[in-house]
């Protein structure tokens, strides 16, 4: 069965598979998920501890090739997870078959983490909301969603500010998307074993989101060479596979 994921978010050219989620699963990502799980599982069988919490940001900072993570910022980092532990712990439990009743538990759960030092740390100089999102994601609960490049390029999501409302609003637009796009039949197929629907979503939009630049890139070099009064073959182009 072909399903087509068209998002009403996404730029309306763009229509791609969630089926290549096949290229997601086949091109060693699946294996390095379930690694991460495995490893952060094994971890977590520890008491909560400045050593757990480092080695959990450690583990999923090198999953997520958060770049310019110093091995200080990633100190700094577990000790203010530890720091916060308390209200971590508790957004643990946050969970409910009520999608909607979720979704605002999570935005809820956004508040309460803007009043800590979390997303900056006072002895780092930068606010690691992508690290921060997979933490959450991996490690808290995985109703947060990954705030993510690709993933914001595909559904166009304009507001690349990395601050607990901008992440907030983030949420919200992608629990939205993956309801609607389940309602649609469009994840369920897709969905592995037990994994919440905002990482199927998110495993889509991660390979759909390149091919939305190159689409983007190809209509804007159309428009400038048609511009330019250029003919059709004046000038080389390539195609571009947006299924």
């Amino acid at each position: 069965m072909v399903v087509h994921f068209r998002s009403k978010n996404a730029d309306p050219k763009v229509r791609a598979h969630p089926e290549s989620l096949h290229k997601f699963y086949g091109g060693g990502y699946l294996r390095d998920d379930l690694a991460l799980r495995a490893a952060l599982a094994t971890v977590q069988t520890l008491p909560p501890s400045s050593g757990r919490f480092m080695a959990e940001v450690s583990m999923v900072a090198d999953w997520g090739s958060i770049s310019g993570f110093t091995f200080a910022a990633r100190v700094a980092m577990a000790t203010e997870i530890e720091t916060c532990w308390p209200l971590l712990q508790t957004l643990r439990s946050l969970r409910t078959e009520d999608w909607t009743a979720q979704t605002a538990l999570i935005a809820s759960a956004i508040d309460a983490l803007s009043n800590t030092s979390l997303l900056q740390p006072p002895t780092t100089t930068r606010r690691e909301l992508s690290f921060l999102s997979k933490y959450l994601h991996f490690c808290i609960n995985d109703a947060f969603p990954l705030w993510d490049g690709n993933a914001r390029t595909a559904l166009a999501h304009r507001d690349d500010s990395t601050t607990w409302p901008s992440y907030r609003g983030w949420a919200n637009k992608v629990r939205q998307e993956a309801e609607d796009q389940y309602n649609a039949g469009c994840l369920g197929p897709l969905r592995l074993p037990g994994e919440n629907l905002v990482r199927t979503l998110d495993k889509a939009l991660y390979i759909i989101g390149p091919r939305v630049l190159r689409l983007k890139a190809l209509l804007e070099q159309r428009a400038k060479r048609k511009s330019m009064n250029l003919p059709s073959g004046a000038a080389q182009t390539g195609s571009v596979n947006t299924q």
